[in-house]
């Protein structure tokens, strides 16, 4: 039953869905499906749909906001940054996190991740953030920060290329937690970049943990940059339910966004999935596409040794994916018995040496199903049905290489 549970899990980590909504609504979840298309519409639909969501990370590259901070960035970068610790290092990181936003090797995901990794991978940063309030000025002779004043926060002032750049971090708070390599987690944080009084980046972050500070309860973070906006929230429901959102924003439109929600007993760290999970939904978006996924677990018993026929009909049984765009459904997925062919090696006793042979077995893999009754392998309808996107991809990221050439 192992292998069945593993594809539970694998079917909702790669369902994909998105949505662009006018009035800005972020559910989800909601997936009201009012008709289905043909193949070919479909594929239509969504190459189109993920040209215009490529089209708007294109126009974003024009953002007065961006090209400021990766102004800034760039006259930081020919400094010796590396000398400055604690908060101040975190500023310069912060900073140049933000102007990387978008290159080939670092997508808006990435992005946040990496910023949320700058407020704990150091440790610790409370005392740091107590003894260095203040305000700061950028020397550019000794490339440190001079203290000229004192504050309650933390106040770094940048003159470079006849601008003014400001950031402040004005909250930081943190709780300790029981684990020695990870002597704190921040429960607050907020900080913002403005140049020449104009503000082109904010950060916000709030958290509760359990007592040993390592089990979230909530977390909410969200970091702007112009018109990008990037939020993410975490809920924990007494370990009864869990409930995560993403969304990236740009213009207050949906480009891509996540929602899972996780129901069962998940108190028992050491329990296996099948005793911890009830029933789960995965949502992604894509503008106006798509994907989501939900399983319930039927009493799943993870010691039963079930034939591939059996964990097909309970995997049917179980789960259900549809892909829709504009509401209106493309596909739904099936689970089959496949084959998988590989070279493996055998000891042969008659002559005492192992010898390459092509060996088979039955798997368990799963397909689309659409409304005429075809159906395609995940691979082959990608692989076959985004020959423009492909394009579209290579002329986004070759302009947002041109914009980051000059950074370190």
């Amino acid at each position: 039953m192992k292998k069945p549970i593993k594809l539970l899990l694998s079917s909702l980590i790669i369902v994909l869905s998105y949505s662009c909504d006018s009035n800005d609504n972020e559910d989800t979840n909601d997936n009201n499906i009012s008709g289905n298309l043909s193949v070919e519409e479909g594929k239509e639909q969504l190459e189109d749909n993920s040209i215009k969501l490529l089209d708007k990370i294109e126009a974003f590259e024009s953002n007065d906001a961006l090209n400021e901070i990766v102004e800034l960035a760039e006259f930081l970068s020919t400094t010796n940054s590396s000398k400055p610790a604690g908060f101040t290092k975190k500023v310069l990181g912060t900073i140049n996190n933000v102007a990387a936003l978008q290159t080939e090797s670092q997508d808006p995901v990435i992005f946040n991740a990496k910023q949320s990794v700058l407020l704990i991978k150091d440790t610790p940063l409370a005392n740091d953030f107590e003894e260095e309030k203040g305000i700061y000025l950028w020397n550019s002779d000794t490339e440190e920060f001079d203290k000229t004043g004192d504050s309650d926060d933390l106040i770094y002032n940048i003159n470079y290329n006849g601008k003014v750049a400001v950031f402040s971090v004005t909250d930081f708070v943190t709780q300790e937690t029981s684990d020695i390599d990870l002597e704190e987690v921040p429960t607050l944080a907020k900080a913002n970049l403005k140049i020449n009084n104009t503000i082109v980046f904010t950060q916000s972050y709030s958290g509760s943990f359990e007592s040993n500070g390592l089990v979230p309860n909530n977390i909410n973070n969200e970091t702007t940059l112009g018109d990008f906006t990037f939020s993410t929230a975490l809920n924990n429901a007494n370990d009864k339910s869990l409930t995560q959102t993403i969304n990236l924003k740009i213009d207050d439109c949906v480009i891509f966004g996540f929602n899972s929600n996780v129901n069962g007993d998940f108190s028992d760290e050491d329990a296996e999935i099948d005793e911890a999970l009830d029933n789960a939904t995965v949502t992604f978006q894509f503008l106006d596409a798509k994907f989501v996924t939900s399983a319930v677990d039927d009493n799943f018993d993870a010691d039963s040794d079930l034939t591939i026929d059996e964990q097909i009909d309970l995997l049917n049984s179980n789960v259900n994916s549809e892909l829709s765009i504009n509401n209106k459904s493309i596909a739904k997925s099936l689970f089959y018995k496949d084959q998988s062919t590989y070279t493996d090696f055998v000891y042969n006793s008659s002559t005492e040496n192992y010898e390459e042979v092509e060996v088979s077995e039955d798997i368990v893999n799963v397909k689309f199903l659409f409304e005429d009754g075809t159906s395609s392998d995940f691979d082959t309808y990608i692989d076959g049905s985004f020959t423009e996107l492909e394009d579209k991809f290579d002329t986004v990221f070759e302009a947002y290489e041109k914009l980051f050439e000059d950074l370190n």
